[in-house]
C-alpha cells in the first residue's frame, strides 16, 4: 500500500496480521467546505489499479473521529489483502476526521467531536459532510466515482459510527447503506444513570458547578451538547446542559437532544418509506450494549429491515472485514439446478451449488443464515430460506468444494409470478448468507421457469412451503 502526501510515513509500521496482497494508494489531499468556511483535510483510499482501469468505482465515507488515519490505513490494509485475492469488489474510501474545539477556554487538550451535527456552536458539519464533501468527491475532485446512493456507504467506529448512523437515517437519497461499529447514538437508553454517573465527578455537590474538564463523563456531555443542544448565549459555557445544580434532569433540554438521537431519526425514516441497508454491532461485554438493544428493539418495532450483532474479545480491525463484506459481499459463486424450473414436475426442490473465493472454505459458510434474497437485483419482501444444505464435495472438478443447498421450488415460483417474471424468460437468482465469522456472502445465477401456476400436491402442500 503506497501512501502519498503531507502524512507519507503516517502509522506505516502499524503491526496488523494481514498479508497485503494488493497496492492501493492513500493520498491526504484538502478540500473546501463552505459549510464550515475553510479548508478541511481528507484521505483518499484508491484501489490498485485505479489510474489505469478506466472504471468508475463504489465510494465508502469513514467518519474516523477520534483515531484518524490510523483507522484508514486499518481500512486500506484489509481492502488491499481482500480485493487483492478477489474477496471483495474494490472501492474507494474517502476518511474525514470530525474533531473540532468548540470551546476557547475549556482546560481540555482534547478535541471533541463534532458527531457529524450542524451545531451553531461547533460548525455545519452534517452540510460539510453531506453536501460539501460528497458533491467535492463526486465532481470537483476528479475522482471516478459511481455518483448514486446504491454505490454510496458511510461507516464509522464508535463516534463516528453513531454519527454514521444518524447521518443514513436522515439522509438515505444519499447514502444507501451504513455500518455503526461499537457506536449507533440511540444514547437516551442512558437517561436514567446519566444523573448519578456524573455526580461521581463532582464530590463537593450538590449545588453541582458543571464544566468540561471535571472528568471523562462531564468531556463526554459537554461534547454531546456542544453538538446537540449548543446555546451561544449562555454562560459560563456556551450551551445549554441537562442538568440542573441539583443533578435533576430538565425535560425540555434533555428532549431537544434526544429528539436528534438514531431510534427517533429511526421513526421518522419509517415514515418516508425510504431504502438503507443497516448494520450495527456492538462489544458484548461493554457499554454501548444497551444503545444497540434499543436501536434494534425500535427498528424491529418499525418493521426496519438491519442487521445487528454482537461480538466478544476483537478490535476494530478484526471487525473490518464483517463491515467491508456488508457493503461488498464476497465474491460466491452458485450453479442451480435445473436451469429450467418446471412447476409441475413431482420434484419440488431447487439444488444451489456454492463455492467461496479464495481459499475460503465452505465448511465455514453458516448454513442457517442462506436465503433467496433478491431476484433481477431486486429485494424479495419475504425472502425464501434454505432447507438443507450439509452436502460438501467438488462437484464441478475443480479441485475445491462447494456447499449443496436446497430450496422449496414452489415458493420460489410463486415470487416469480408475484412479481410478473414470464415463462421462458431468464432471470437471476441471488443467494445471501452469512460465514460463520459474520463475514457476508452473495451469490447469483440465471434460471428459467415454465408452468409456474404450481399444482397443488402432497408435496406443495407441505408445512415446510408455507412463509
Amino acid at each position: 500500500m503506497k501512501r502519498l502526501g503531507m502524512c507519507a510515513v503516517l502509522f506505516m509500521a502499524l503491526s496488523i496480521s494481514v498479508p497485503a496482497f494488493a497496492d492501493g494508494t492513500i493520498e491526504d489531499v484538502i478540500f473546501y467546505s463552505d459549510a464550515l468556511g475553510k479548508e478541511k483535510p481528507v484521505q483518499v483510499y484508491l484501489p490498485d489499479g485505479y489510474d489505469t482501469s478506466g472504471l468508475e468505482y463504489p465510494v465508502l465515507y469513514l467518519l474516523t473521529e477520534p483515531i484518524g488515519p490510523m483507522a484508514t490505513t486499518i481500512l486500506a490494509t484489509h481492502l488491499d489483502q481482500m480485493t487483492g485475492t478477489g474477496l471483495i469488489d474494490p472501492m474507494i474510501v474517502v476518511s474525514i476526521n470530525g474533531a473540532c474545539m468548540p470551546y476557547s477556554n475549556w482546560g481540555f487538550p482534547m478535541p471533541m467531536s463534532s458527531w457529524w451535527r450542524n451545531s451553531e456552536l461547533s460548525g455545519a458539519w452534517k452540510d460539510a459532510l453531506v453536501t460539501d464533501l460528497v458533491t467535492w468527491v463526486d465532481s470537483a475532485s476528479g475522482y471516478r466515482t459511481l455518483a448514486n446512493p446504491h454505490h454510496r456507504y458511510v461507516a464509522g467506529h464508535y463516534l463516528g459510527g453513531g454519527a454514521a448512523m444518524m447521518t443514513a437515517l436522515e439522509f438515505p437519497e444519499i447514502f444507501g447503506a451504513v455500518t455503526a461499529s461499537n457506536g449507533n447514538a440511540a444514547l437516551e437508553v442512558y437517561e436514567a444513570m446519566l444523573p448519578m454517573m456524573l455526580a461521581t465527578e463532582y464530590p463537593g455537590g450538590p449545588p453541582y458547578e458543571y464544566r468540561p474538564d471535571a472528568g471523562p463523563l462531564s468531556f463526554s456531555n459537554f461534547m454531546l451538547a456542544a453538538a446537540f443542544t449548543p446555546n451561544v448565549t449562555a454562560s459560563p459555557w456556551p450551551i445549554d446542559f441537562w442538568l440542573d445544580s441539583d443533578g435533576d434532569l430538565i425535560p425540555e433540554v434533555w428532549q431537544r437532544f434526544v429528539n436528534q438521537t438514531s431510534p427517533v431519526l429511526a421513526r421518522d425514516f419509517a415514515a418516508t418509506g425510504g431504502n438503507l441497508d443497516i448494520f450495527f454491532d456492538c462489544d458484548s461485554f461493554g457499554i454501548m450494549v444497551p444503545a444497540c438493544n434499543l436501536l434494534h428493539t425500535t427498528m424491529d418495532d418499525l418493521e426496519i429491515p438491519h442487521v445487528v450483532r454482537g461480538y466478544a474479545d476483537q478490535s476494530f480491525s478484526d471487525r473490518v472485514p464483517v463491515y467491508l463484506t456488508f457493503f461488498h459481499p464476497l465474491n460466491a459463486t452458485v450453479e442451480l439446478s435445473p436451469r429450467m424450473m418446471n412447476g409441475r414436475h413431482w420434484w419440488p426442490l431447487v439444488t444451489a451449488t456454492i463455492e467461496l473465493p479464495d481459499d475460503l472454505d465452505v465448511a465455514d459458510i453458516d448454513t442457517m443464515t442462506l436465503a433467496i434474497t433478491r431476484i433481477n437485483g431486486d429485494d424479495l419482501d419475504r425472502p425464501i430460506r434454505a432447507l438443507v444444505a450439509n452436502e460438501i464435495s467438488d462437484l464441478n472438478g475443480n479441485g475445491r468444494d462447494d456447499l449443496t443447498v436446497w430450496f422449496w421450488k414452489p415458493l420460489l415460483l410463486r415470487r416469480l409470478s408475484d412479481i410478473g417474471i414470464e415463462e421462458h424468460e431468464p432471470f437471476d437468482v441471488t443467494i445471501e448468507g452469512e460465514t460463520t465469522d459474520g463475514w457476508f456472502l452473495a451469490a447469483t445465477d440465471e434460471q428459467r421457469a415454465i408452468n409456474m401456476k404450481v399444482i397443488e400436491t402432497p408435496w406443495t402442500l407441505w408445512p415446510l412451503a408455507v412463509d
